[in-house]
């Protein structure tokens, strides 16, 4: 009986190591899920910082049941815009003619693999400046994003197109 005891002491005391090795795993991997969000994120404002209209790029969710909303903010004020937004191929607006508000596209898990499309063509009818931009601004995952593009134009009332490809990525 004196063995059985020592050996059902071990049996627990190597459950439990298990068993927190594994806890610390998944804790590790939640944690790197979120550097590499805050690291994209991070890079995303510094590339933003030069004049750039187009997008293609990775939002990285944490397969939770969060939901997932984008926002779209076509231009400051004095621009006119005309934009187009599918999610894997099916239209979620057409020929919008300014901002798209918060929507939400679906949970963490929902979303995982899909493709964002979003095309904008925005002019500048500003007196003041002839910059124009657009901002996509993601929440949901591990870390909301904001992506902003803009382009200043040669002449009031030229116009400028966007590209945004993101796709939603659930490392495992």
């Amino acid at each position: 009986m004196a063995k059985s005891k020592k050996e059902n002491k071990k049996a627990v005391k190597k459950s439990q190591k298990t068993q927190t090795k594994k806890t610390l795993k998944k804790t590790a991997k939640k944690t790197s899920i979120k550097k590499a969000a805050k690291k994209i994120a991070a890079t995303t404002r510094t590339l933003a910082s030069a004049e750039r209209t187009t997008l293609d790029t990775l939002y990285i969710l944490d397969g939770s049941d969060n939901e997932v909303t984008l926002e779209v903010n076509a231009g400051a004020a004095g621009q006119a815009s005309d934009m187009s937004i599918e999610l894997d191929g099916s239209t979620v607006v057409d020929k919008l003619a300014g901002d798209f508000s918060e929507t939400v596209l679906g949970t963490n898990k929902e979303m995982n693999r899909k493709r964002l499309r979003i095309v904008a063509t925005i002019a500048d009818l500003s007196r003041e400046t002839n910059v124009t931009s657009l901002t996509v601004r993601l929440k949901g995952g591990p870390a909301d994003t904001d992506f902003l593009l803009a382009k200043e134009v040669e002449q009031e009332g030229a116009s400028v197109d966007y590209i945004c490809l993101i796709r939603f990525f659930q490392p495992s």
